[in-house]
């Protein structure tokens, strides 16, 4: 084991010895993940190099995705407010993560530009889930879910203000997940049951996090605590069932379920918005999740892919063409100059959005 030199070259990789400083203060423990706000410490401490592990547990730096939304025929004001969310959401969750808290106004801010920037441009909406690999998966994460609480809580009807609240809630109900151990984080992997115990922890330490910032409320923080709970009583951390879960709660699990089924994580591939609407569905009918709010989201979602381009899972390529109201998961979609009604071939499905 030699020393490496401090340089952005170590963010993601895992100290292998407590680092203090010249005074002999305890700056960073041992299995710190090294991120940029680490690297900064290290430099203002004059500290010159580190031990660390072969491992490296990142998040990535964000240029998959940037390259990848810069590739699509998307305006660039959206897909600079999005990056710029992604990179703000990197730098605050790191502050977190130094236990340095940053003010509920500084994270509403980073939110709410990408918000009012998609709410105007729904093309970069249904972009989010072409996007290919787990790059700053977390970080977007954030940003998705808040975008999708804030349009449920529209579809919904909500007062403005509440509406805003629930944005900022989806935005904040991982942040918890800055707690959990990095190796636990990004596996690639099955958790074992005491890693998957050690990961359900993140809404416990959502909800102490959230409730240390200046000027955050109790919806933001029970959103951040509750949003594994289902109806039924087999969700965590506590629990709960139906009326027990307040409603704002059960808007963010659709958000958060949604997101999570169509987006690439480190341990599986994405699916479709529309295989994601069936899998919630089927949530919602086994009386896990809110069959109301999955109804009025399901049918917003499947119209505002009209248009775009999807694959099959028989490896076709078709457009979809116009959504049914009895099954808006199973659309009429366009094979070259030929028309398939995916209600009556009910072997295919839409597998993955590619445009």
């Amino acid at each position: 084991m030699s020393a490496v030199t401090v340089s952005h070259n170590l963010i993601g990789r895992v100290l292998n010895q407590d680092l203090y400083s010249n005074t002999g203060v305890l700056l960073l423990p041992k299995t710190t993940v090294l991120t940029e706000n680490h690297i900064r410490l290290l430099r203002n401490q004059q500290i010159r190099s580190v031990y660390v592990s072969d491992e490296v547990w990142s998040e990535g730096d964000g240029e998959a995705i940037s390259n990848q939304l810069f590739g699509l025929e998307l305006d660039q004001e959206s897909v600079t407010s999005y990056l710029e969310a992604m990179e703000d959401t990197r730098r605050l969750f790191e502050s977190v993560q130094l236990e340095k808290m940053p003010r509920l106004e500084e994270f509403t801010q980073a939110f709410q530009r990408v918000a009012v920037s998609t709410e105007k441009r729904m093309s970069l909406f249904r972009s989010l889930y072409v996007l290919e690999g787990a790059d700053s998966y977390t970080y977007r994460h954030s940003i998705n879910v808040g975008i999708l609480s804030t349009l449920i809580a529209r579809l919904l009807k909500w007062k403005e203000e509440r509406t805003r609240v629930m944005g900022a809630a989806g935005f904040l109900h991982d942040i918890g997940k800055m707690q959990v151990p990095k190796e636990i984080l990004l596996k690639p992997g099955q958790l074992t049951e005491q890693e998957f115990n050690e990961m359900k922890k993140h809404t416990i330490y959502g909800y102490e996090m959230i409730n240390q910032m200046e000027g955050s409320c109790e919806t933001l923080k029970l959103c951040a605590l509750l949003h594994h709970e289902r109806l039924d009583g087999s969700g965590y951390p506590e629990g709960r069932t139906e009326e027990e879960i307040p409603i704002e709660s059960q808007v963010l699990a659709v958000a958060d379920i949604f997101d999570a089924i169509c987006s690439d994580r480190v341990y599986k591939s994405r699916t479709s918005p529309f295989e994601a609407a069936q899998q919630m569905w089927k949530l919602a009918c086994d009386g896990l999740i809110s069959i109301e709010i999955v109804s009025v989201f399901v049918h917003y979602i499947a119209q505002l892919y009209v248009g775009s381009k999807a694959r099959l899972n028989n490896g076709e390529e078709v457009e979809i063409i116009l959504i049914h109201k009895d099954e808006p998961m199973r659309p009429l979609v366009r094979r070259a100059q030929e028309f398939i009604d995916l209600r009556n071939h009910r072997q295919l499905m839409i597998e993955k959005m590619i445009g």
